[in-house]
C-alpha cells in the first residue's frame, strides 16, 4: 500500500488526511495531540511537534512514504520540504521554501526577478528604521496567519509594531514595508515541475487595521476577465521568482482603483482558511487537494475539463452577531450549508490572530445573487417606530395669522425630529436590498447624523461618519456631539472638496470587511437615494390632511427648516399627489436659494418617476425656498434668533434651537412681516433638535 506523510493535524489538514486516505494511501500524521481533531481520521498519528525535523526524518525512514506534503501551514512546510529532501521525494527546493516563508527574502526574490515591490526592510527589536513615507505594515519576517501585523500611521507607533513583531518572530526579525493600497485578493495555484496552472481568485475579507485578520473570503472574486488575466501573469512571474516548481500555491495580492496588481506575499502551500481545502473544490469542481497529493508523489494533477462552476465563501466567527447570523442561515437557509465548526467561547474570545478565531461556516450557492442575499440580510429589525404626531395650535401670535406647530419633535427615537421619519425608511430600504451597514454624512452638529449613529448602534451595525469639518463655526461639544461619540460611529473628517473621496474611501472599508453598505445619500457625489426620507414626509402629508379634515382648519402655509431639502422635497411630493393648494416654505439653514431650488426641482423630477406621479402644469412656481434668514450661514445664529427661542418656549412651552427650528421659525415670522402675509392658517413643522435646544440654554447661562 502507498503510505504519505502529512505534516499537521488541524481542523484545516483534515481534508488533506481524508483525501489521501480516499486515494488508497496509509496516511502517517505528525503534530501536537492539542488541536489535531484529523487524529481521528489518520492510519498511525504521531504525537510529535511539526517542527521537530530530525525526530520526524528518523520514524519516516522506516515508514518509507511515497510521499510527503502538507497544507496551509508555513511551519508545517518547511519541515515537509525537509524531509522531501532527506528522503529523495518530489518537493520544492530549500532556496524556495526560505523565499516563500520568509517576508524579507522574498521581498528581495520579487526586487531581484523585477517585479514591482514596495520600500521594505528588516530589522530586529532593536534596529532603527527610518521609512520615507507612512504608513507601513510592520510583521513577523516568518510567521502567517495574521500574527503580530500592524499598520502603522506614524513615526510615534513604530517601535511598539516592531517590538510585537518581533516578539511573535521564529528568528526575532521584522519586517518594515509600504502600505500597499486596494482591495485584497489571493490566488490559488497549482505547480508541476515548474508549469503552473491558476485553479481560482479569492475575495479576502479582513477586520481591517491595524492588524487586518481573515473574517471570510469569496470565490470566485467579482474581477473582469481584465484584470484576471493582469492577475495571472503577475502571479505566474512571482510564482518563478520564488522557484516554486511543485504543489500548491497561496499568493496574496491587493488591486487598487487604477487596477494595478501588487504582491503582498506569497506561500508555496495551499491557502488556509479552507480557501484551498473547501472553497476551490466548491466553487470549481476541481480536486485541488487530491492535486497535492499528486504532485506530492510526483504525478501529474488531474485538472477536470470543462468543470462547472458555483460560488463559496467562508466566514469566521468572530463575535456573538456572526454566531446569530450562522443560526438565521442555519434556519432560513440550510441548504447553501457545506460545514460548520465552533471550536471555542464565542462570548469571551480574544482574537488577535487567526488561529484564536472560534469557528466558522461554508456555504455554497449557484450565484452571486444568492450568495449576496445569504451573506447581507440587512438588519433583522427596525427599531424606529412612527405615530401621527399631534398638532398643537400656538399661542404665540403676530396679531394678524393663527400659527400651529406639527410636532415631529415628539417621534420616540433618540430625542425625535424629521430625522427619525427618515431613518425608518432607511431601515425599510437596507431590509429590501440586503445592507448591513451604514455610511452617514454631516457634523457634529446633524440630528441626521446624533438618528443614525443611535440607530446603528442599537443594531450593532458599523456606521462611518463622514465629518465635513468646514461646516461649523466651532469645535466644542454640543448635545447631538455627546451622543453621536458614545454610539461607535468611525469618523473620517474631511472638507468639501473630499467628500467624495472620503465617501468612496468609507465604502471601500466596509467592503473590505465584508459588509455591503448603505451610502444615505446613494452615491459619492450624494445622489440616487433622495427618496427614502421623501417617502417619510410624503406620508407625513397625509397626517397633515387627516388634521385638516378632523380639526376643519384649512392650511394656506406649512413653513419648516429646510437643510438638504429633503423634508421639503418630500412634502412637496404629498401636496401634489394629494391636490393641495397649500403653500409649503422652506427657510434655508445651510444651501443658497438657488442651489436649494434646484435640489428640490431634481428630487421631484426622480421621484415622480420612480413612483409614477403626474407633475402638474406650473409646479415649479410652487417651489418657495428662501435664503433670507440664513444668519450667517450653518451653526450660526443671530440675537434675534435667540429672542425667538426664548420667546416661543415662554409662550407655548415649546423649545427650538439655533441650527435649525429656531432660524427658521424666527425667519418665518420675518417672511410672513415682509410679505404682508394676513388671516392665514399657518403651521410650522416642528423638524426636532432637542439637544441643540440644552446648548442654548448652556450658552444663555455663560
Amino acid at each position: 500500500m502507498k503510505k504519505i506523510v502529512i505534516i499537521g493535524a488541524n481542523d484545516f489538514q483534515r481534508p488533506l488526511i481524508c483525501k489521501a486516505k480516499d486515494m488508497g494511501y496509509e496516511t502517517h500524521v505528525f503534530a501536537w495531540r492539542e488541536g489535531a481533531t484529523g487524529a481521528a481520521d489518520a492510519d498511525r498519528f504521531y504525537e510529535i511537534s511539526i517542527t521537530e525535523k530530525e525526530e520526524i526524518l528518523n520514524i519516516c525512514r522506516k515508514i518509507r512514504p511515497d510521499a510527503v506534503t502538507t497544507i496551509g501551514s508555513d511551519l508545517a512546510n518547511i519541515t515537509v520540504q525537509y524531509l522531501a529532501e532527506k528522503l529523495g521525494l518530489p518537493g520544492n527546493s530549500r532556496e524556495c521554501i526560505i523565499n516563500s516563508t520568509n517576508k524579507f527574502a522574498m521581498r528581495k526574490a520579487f526586487q531581484k526577478a523585477g517585479l514591482s515591490v514596495p520600500f521594505f526592510a528588516a530589522v530586529g527589536k532593536d534596529d532603527e528604521v527610518m521609512p520615507p513615507f507612512y504608513p507601513v505594515i510592520v510583521k513577523p519576517t516568518d510567521r502567517s496567519g495574521s500574527r503580530a501585523i500592524t499598520k502603522v500611521e506614524s513615526p510615534e507607533g513604530l517601535k511598539e509594531a516592531i517590538s510585537q513583531a518581533v516578539e511573535q518572530s521564529f528568528e526575532k526579525k521584522a519586517i518594515v514595508e509600504e502600505y500597499i493600497q486596494g482591495a485584497e485578493y489571493s490566488v490559488e495555484t497549482i505547480s508541476y515541475q515548474g508549469t503552473h496552472t491558476l485553479l481560482a481568485i479569492t475575495k479576502k475579507y479582513t477586520t481591517g487595521e491595524p492588524h487586518y485578520i481573515e473574517v471570510g473570503h469569496l470565490e470566485p472574486a467579482p474581477l473582469t476577465r481584465e484584470l484576471q488575466e493582469k492577475v495571472k501573469e503577475t502571479v505566474f512571474r512571482a510564482l518563478t521568482a520564488l522557484k516554486i516548481e511543485n504543489g500548491a500555491g497561496h499568493s496574496e495580492l491587493r488591486i487598487d482603483e487604477e487596477g494595478n496588481v501588487r504582491i503582498i506575499e506569497i506561500g508555496s502551500r495551499m491557502g488556509g482558511d479552507c480557501i484551498g481545502s473547501d472553497l476551490v473544490p466548491l466553487s470549481t469542481e476541481q480536486d485541488f487537494v487530491g492535486m497535492v497529493v499528486d504532485v506530492a508523489a510526483g504525478n501529474p494533477p488531474k485538472i477536470k475539463k470543462d468543470a462547472e462552476h458555483h460560488i463559496s465563501a467562508v466566514r469566521f466567527i468572530m463575535d456573538h452577531k456572526d454566531l446569530e447570523k450562522l443560526y438565521w442561515i442555519q434556519t432560513n437557509h440550510p441548504e447553501a450549508i457545506r460545514k460548520t465548526v465552533l471550536e471555542g467561547d464565542v462570548e469571551h474570545c480574544q482574537i488577535t490572530d487567526s488561529g484564536s478565531r472560534p469557528g466558522f461556516y461554508i456555504l455554497q450557492t449557484e450565484t452571486m445573487e444568492e450568495m449576496n442575499h445569504i451573506l447581507h440580510r440587512g438588519p433583522s429589525e427596525n427599531p424606529i417606530q412612527i405615530f401621527e404626531t399631534p398638532v398643537q395650535k400656538l399661542r404665540i401670535s403676530d396679531g394678524q395669522n393663527s400659527f400651529y406647530m406639527k410636532r415631529d419633535d415628539l417621534l420616540p427615537f433618540s430625542f425625535g425630529g424629521n430625522k427619525v421619519r427618515f431613518a425608518r425608511k432607511y431601515v425599510e430600504n437596507m431590509q429590501a436590498d440586503g445592507y448591513d451597514s451604514m455610511v452617514i454624512y454631516g457634523n457634529y452638529h446633524s440630528n441626521l447624523c446624533r438618528i443614525l449613529a443611535s440607530l446603528c448602534n442599537e443594531l450593532s451595525m458599523p456606521c462611518y461618519m463622514i465629518h465635513n469639518t468646514e461646516d461649523i463655526r466651532e469645535s466644542k461639544e454640543n448635545g447631538n456631539s455627546r451622543i453621536i461619540r458614545r454610539m461607535n460611529v468611525h469618523e473620517i473628517p474631511c472638507g468639501k472638496k473630499d467628500i467624495a473621496d472620503a465617501v468612496r474611501r468609507a465604502m471601500a472599508e466596509l467592503t473590505e470587511k465584508g459588509f455591503r453598505p448603505y451610502y444615505i445619500y446613494g452615491n459619492e457625489f450624494g445622489q440616487g437615494n433622495e427618496w427614502p426620507p421623501m417617502k417619510a414626509y410624503e406620508e407625513a402629508y397625509e397626517e397633515i390632511l387627516s388634521w385638516e379634515k378632523n380639526s376643519g382648519v384649512k392650511l394656506d402655509y406649512i413653513f419648516l427648516a429646510s437643510s438638504t431639502n429633503a423634508t421639503q422635497s418630500g412634502l412637496m411630493a404629498g401636496k401634489i399627489k394629494n391636490g393641495s393648494d397649500c403653500n409649503i416654505a422652506g427657510i434655508s439653514v445651510s444651501r443658497n436659494e438657488k442651489r436649494g431650488k434646484e435640489v428640490i426641482r431634481n428630487n421631484l423630477l426622480e421621484y415622480a418617476e420612480r413612483f409614477s406621479m403626474e407633475l402638474p402644469e406650473g409646479w415649479e412656481k410652487e417651489i418657495f425656498f428662501t435664503d433670507g434668514y440664513m444668519e450667517g450661514g450653518y451653526g450660526a445664529w443671530s440675537e434675534p434668533v435667540a429672542e425667538t427661542i426664548r420667546k416661543v418656549y415662554e409662550t407655548d412651552g415649546v423649545y427650538l434651537d439655533m441650527t435649525y427650528t429656531g432660524k427658521a421659525f424666527h425667519g418665518m415670522m420675518e417672511y410672513i412681516r415682509e410679505k404682508n402675509i394676513r388671516g392665514k392658517n399657518i403651521l410650522f413643522l416642528h423638524t426636532g433638535g432637542l439637544p441643540l435646544f440644552f446648548d442654548f440654554l448652556e450658552d444663555e447661562r455663560a
